[in-house]
């Protein structure tokens, strides 16, 4: 791995940098541009300790470039290990810094794509397609494009795909690798060979799904030829799809060798939710080459990766939807609060003329004052027992939204009998939207609205994750609900809202 070895003095630099505080701004845009090139080097654990370095420099500097670069560079860091919640938390700092921005728009779009990312992951659909316009709009207003522009685009365009291939269907995600490809030919830069290796995967992916396996055989090989003998997950994944052909032709033991190569690449990286699959795909291999106590080794580690993966991503992924209900809520109150300036007179003096009427009208009835005193504390204890039952009857929906958990969870048939029982209106309005639709798609679109992600209903419904992609894919047809919308989020607003 002698690629690494210039780098070494970059950490050199870095420790004589604790000698001194009084850091120039030259060093700091050094210090980015180090950082920069180990980022894409692939080697994401030594940015860590460098970007720490950095974001103390510039502290003390008070350098709002190296404040930004450096909550993007952990972004990056935390999103390559699967932490969506503390990568979003850094990007969303990178961007406070909107002075700095506005002259630096290739970087503000980069953490617009890397925020996307993350949602994309977590399949926020909605919430990724957002920001991926966002980046784009950022580059179409910018004057000047430079060829760091063009990569970024290309990421943006790469990574649409990817959402177009999860929710089935393969006509959108060929056009928008198609546009990738379109500007790749453009660019003949050595540091362009993670675009080109991703955009060769996107091209396998699609034609293996095709079942032409000539030409996924021919992007995969390709895309492993832009790394070489460099890591970066898309390689992985290159070698897991090349693995995963095999397996379909039955040439087990070719599959097995590219299973074992994609494995190697994690001894320095940890990508978990490409580790999880690829887990899978071994225990699967083992299984068609009757090797049955391999093949449960494999799916136990499968198993346990997962696990972990999606208790962390779905406890990440209610943070993540309860943030941006707040920044909605944040938006609507100032707007809110906008209309309040236009009204505060208005509705001041009618508070005035309201307090004038009401005194007049007390002056004239004293003698209802102590009726009217009984009333009240007739009210008030009427709301303390309302507080209770209302407090009862939360106890008693969460135990039933519990119960229902675990009924979907062992795939229990009475799980949509008790479904129904704790949100009644829920079928009803789904029939409004198609009187047509089947109980196998009303009960998967329950699955949807507590929750649970495809893979999550996939495992409990001991069904194929592409499976369920389909139900999904159709189900969102049958209710015309547009490929922008994230379809969990869209049914809990339209069941909810009154």
């Amino acid at each position: 791995m002698g690629y690494f070895h210039p780098f070494k003095y970059l950490f050199s630099f870095i420790l004589l940098s604790n000698c001194f505080y009084a850091q120039s701004h030259s060093d700091v845009d050094l210090l980015v541009d180090q950082i920069n090139t180990i980022n894409l080097s692939g080697r994401s654990d030594q940015v860590l300790e460098a970007t720490q370095k950095l974001i103390k420099i510039s502290h003390i500097s008070k350098n709002d470039k190296g404040l930004s670069y450096g909550n993007y560079f952990l972004a990056s860091y935390h999103y390559d290990h699967a932490n969506f919640k503390q990568s979003i938390d850094h990007a969303k700092k990178a961007q406070q810094y909107s002075s700095y921005l506005e002259s630096d728009q290739t970087h503000a779009a980069n953490i617009s794509s890397l925020l996307a990312g993350n949602y994309l992951l977590l399949e926020l659909y909605t919430l990724s397609f957002k920001n991926y316009r966002k980046a784009l709009d950022i580059l179409k207003n910018k004057a000047n494009k430079t060829t760091s522009d063009d990569l970024v685009e290309c990421t943006v365009y790469s990574h649409m795909s990817y959402i177009y291939d999860n929710i089935n269907m393969p006509d959108s995600m060929y056009y928008y690798l198609q546009k990738e490809a379109k500007i790749l030919k453009k660019i003949d830069l050595q540091y362009a060979y993670i675009q080109k290796g991703c955009s060769s995967l996107g091209f396998g992916n699609f034609y293996l799904n095709k079942n032409n396996t000539d030409s996924a055989q021919y992007y995969y090989n390709k895309s492993l030829d832009h790394f070489k003998d460099k890591i970066h997950p898309c390689k992985i994944e290159s070698l897991i799809g090349l693995g995963n052909l095999n397996t379909s032709q039955k040439n087990y033991s070719k599959a097995q060798t590219f299973y074992g190569l994609a494995l190697k690449n994690f001894d320095q990286h940890h990508f978990p939710d490409i580790l999880s699959e690829l887990y899978k795909k071994i225990a699967e291999l083992k299984i068609y080459q009757g090797n049955v106590e391999e093949a449960k080794h494999y799916q136990d580690l499968y198993l346990d990766t997962q696990k972990k993966l999606d208790d962390r991503m779905k406890k990440e992924r209610d943070l993540i939807l309860n943030d941006a209900m707040k920044e909605e809520r944040i938006k609507h109150d100032l707007e809110a609060e906008k209309t309040q300036r236009i009204t505060f007179i208005i509705i001041s003096l009618l508070i005035l003329t309201t307090l004038f009427i009401i005194i007049y009208l007390v002056k004239r009835s004293r003698s209802k004052n102590l009726e009217s005193i009984e009333i009240t504390k007739k009210l008030i204890k009427e709301k303390e027992i309302t507080e209770q039952e209302t407090h009862k009857l939360k106890l008693q929906v969460n135990e039933a939204f519990e119960k229902i958990i675990q009924l979907a969870k062992d795939n229990n048939p009475s799980f949509y009998t008790r479904f129904q029982e704790v949100y009644p209106k829920f079928q009803s309005k789904m029939l409004l939207l198609n009187e047509n639709l089947k109980p196998s798609e009303l009960t998967f679109a329950a699955y949807v609205y507590l929750g649970f992600t495809t893979k999550e209903i996939a495992d409990h419904t001991f069904k194929a994750i592409k499976t369920i992609e389909n139900n999904r894919y159709n189900f969102r047809k049958k209710i015309n609900l547009s490929p922008e919308k994230d379809l969990q989020v869209w049914l809990r607003n339209y069941i909810d809202n009154e």
